[in-house]
C-alpha cells in the first residue's frame, strides 16, 4: 500500500483511519490497515475499542 492509500481518508494515525474507513463502510481499507499492523498494535486497538464499547454502555445506563 502507498502512503497516499495509508491516509484515504486524511487522518493522522492509522487508528483513526481505520475507524473513519469502516464509518464510510470502506471495509476494504480498514482491514488492509489492520492487516498493515503488527499483533501487538492490533491488540491494543481492539482493547482501546473495548473500553469505548464500555463506556458506550455506561453512557445508555445512565440515560435509563
Amino acid at each position: 500500500m502507498t502512503p497516499a492509500e495509508d491516509r484515504k481518508y486524511g487522518t493522522p494515525y492509522a487508528e483513526t483511519e481505520i475507524l473513519v474507513a469502516l464509518a464510510a463502510q470502506d471495509i476494504h481499507h480498514g482491514r488492509a490497515l489492520l492487516a498493515d499492523m503488527m499483533p501487538g498494535e492490533r491488540r491494543a486497538l481492539e482493547h482501546h475499542c473495548e473500553e469505548v464499547i464500555n463506556l458506550i454502555q455506561l453512557l445508555r445506563e445512565d440515560e435509563m
